[in-house]
């Protein structure tokens, strides 16, 4: 699919220390203060954010990526226009961090299509707000994988668009092969609304860079596992844009 400026994740971040501390001098001197810059901005972190691009429409786009601590990062994203989904899709990139603590990255999927993404550097487990592309906004934080479990009892929240505005809010309980064993889901879109009682579904183990798969109900979905307790649903409907959060109880 082609996603135009939004769909193919490459992040720039626009800040104006690093556009001050990277003017002027030999290309050595710029490499050397742009390695520094890099240095104090290292990890795992799980990005999420939604939005409306001019040429594409709504979308919403979730993914995690290691950054090294040298300017450096790896990645993988799962990007939902609603007409079309790419998932999936793994990237690399470069970043840069000013002394401020604002973070200026840019990845590559393979297409030469830019995007652009704002955000400081996250403290601890805190989340950050981030400004993707200049057309949507969203969080980002430290992800830790290595207490999560897809066995056990997790609430969930859902937005985005189908016929209508689509909100949708519900539990499960999956048991020792991650198959829901009870739950529950009130649904609507527009005009259309479900109410079940006995929610069917399955929820995987994480897989690479805290990503997994879902199905609730009806819906199909990647996940990102943030910490032991929160995953981002990321929707794989290629006929709705839908997307939402669950917390592990």
């Amino acid at each position: 699919m082609n996603f135009n400026g939004v769909s193919r994740l490459v992040v720039v971040i626009a800040v104006s220390g690093l556009l001050a501390a990277c003017g002027g001098g030999n290309n050595d001197s710029t490499a050397n203060n742009n390695a520094t810059a890099a240095a104090p901005f290292s990890g795992t972190f799980a990005f999420s954010a939604n939005g409306t691009d001019p040429a594409d429409g709504s979308y919403f786009v979730a993914g995690s990526f290691t950054a090294d601590g040298k300017g450096g990062l790896t990645g993988i994203e799962d990007l939902n226009l609603g007409s079309g989904v790419d998932s999936n899709v793994p990237f690399t990139g470069t970043y840069q961090a000013d002394s401020a603590g604002n973070v200026a990255i840019t990845i590559s999927d393979g297409t030469p299509v830019p995007t652009f993404f704002t955000f400081p550097a996250p403290s601890g487990s805190a989340a950050v707000k981030l400004n993707y592309n200049g057309t949507g906004t969203g969080t980002l934080q430290a992800q830790s994988t290595s207490g999560f479990s897809n066995v056990g009892t997790f609430t969930f929240t859902l937005n985005g668009q189908g016929e209508g505005t689509v909100t949708g809010s519900g539990s499960f309980t999956t048991n020792a092969a991650g198959s829901f064993v009870s739950g529950s889901e009130n649904f609507q879109d527009g005009a259309f609304a479900r109410n079940t009682s006995a929610l069917s579904g399955t929820l995987s183990p994480v897989f690479s860079g805290g990503r997994g798969m879902a199905v609730i109900g009806t819906d199909m979905f990647s996940y990102y596992a943030v910490s032991q307790n929160q995953i981002i649903l990321a929707g794989l409907e290629n006929a709705t844009l839908i997307y939402g959060t669950a917390t592990k109880q």
